[in-house]
Formats: structure tokens, C-alpha cells, sequence
């Protein structure tokens, strides 16, 4: 499960140059949330595409129905401290904070590609590419390395 932020469901419904790779971050994990939130915000990125006269607005209205069939909305109510001291702490705006709250709270990824949130908020921001990366091998502790004493030959040079 990740949380899906609203310009993760714009490239994934738009046929954006991030397209590709956001439907492999759904064929990697198919179970998207997103607080309800998003539904502004992915109608207004669509209402800005639309103006720009990138896509008619029966194009956006299914990119909106696809976005909706992508994610759900979780079963919890936001936590308004924890929005505000997160947007405070990271100098994110409250709309940015309500999806790192959430993911904080799920203990699950957030997806995104926003740059302020990948920067200051690193325990649960993942880009694309770093969700679809294989995650690192697992480090394991060594002990020291044992010290080994060689018999030397004496001579010229040599310690005894």
C-alpha cells in the first residue's frame, strides 16, 4: 500500500511523460490511498491541462474517473496537529502535509514527485524511481576482522 499524491494520479491517468513510469509504480503496488484531498487537486491540475488546451474536458472528466478507480480514501480522520506542526517543521503548505501526515500514520510510502516533499520529508517520500528501484541489500554486521599473527622471518629489516 502507498499513498498516492495528486500529481502521482495525474501521470498515471494523463499520458503525461511520467506516464509510463507511474503505471509501473501500479503494477508494483496496486493498493493506492489518497486523502480526499486529492479530488481538488487532480481536478484542478486536469482544469489547468484542459486550458492549456491539452486535452478536451470529456478527456478529463475519464482521467478523473480513472484517477477515482485508482485510489481510495483511507478510514481515518486527519489528525490536525500533526498537519500543521509537519507543514510547520517542513515548510510545506497544509495540502502537502495532509499526505505526509497520512503515510506518517499508515507507516506506508509516499509516492510523488514533488521536489519540497522528497527534500524535507525523506522517512516517507519516494519518487518514482526510487519506489521502483530494488530495495538495497540487506546490510549485515560484521564482526571485526580477526587478527592474525604470522611467523616472520628475521633478518635484515624484520621485527622479531
Amino acid at each position: 500500500m502507498i499513498v498516492a499524491d495528486a500529481n502521482l494520479l495525474i501521470n498515471y491517468v494523463c499520458g503525461t511523460p511520467l506516464s509510463d513510469m507511474a503505471q509501473q509504480v501500479n503494477r508494483q503496488d496496486p493498493d493506492w490511498v489518497s486523502p480526499p484531498l486529492w479530488k481538488a487537486e487532480v481536478l484542478n491540475g486536469l482544469l489547468v491541462m484542459h486550458r492549456a488546451g491539452l486535452m478536451s474536458l470529456d478527456r478529463a472528466v475519464l482521467a478523473y474517473r480513472n484517477a477515482a478507480a485508482a485510489t481510495s480514501d483511507p478510514l481515518r480522520e486527519d489528525n490536525p496537529d500533526a498537519i500543521l506542526t509537519t507543514a510547520q517543521d517542513a515548510g510545506l503548505t497544509a495540502y502537502d502535509a495532509i499526505y505526509v501526515t497520512l503515510a506518517r500514520s499508515l507507516g506506508i510510502p509516499l509516492v510523488t514527485e514533488d521536489g519540497k516533499i522528497l527534500r524535507t520529508c525523506p522517512d516517507v517520500a519516494r519518487s518514482m524511481r526510487q519506489f521502483l528501484e530494488p530495495p538495497e541489500s540487506s546490510m549485515t554486521v560484521r564482526e571485526k576482522p580477526a587478527t592474525y599473527k604470522t611467523a616472520r622471518k628475521s633478518g635484515k629489516g624484520a621485527k622479531a
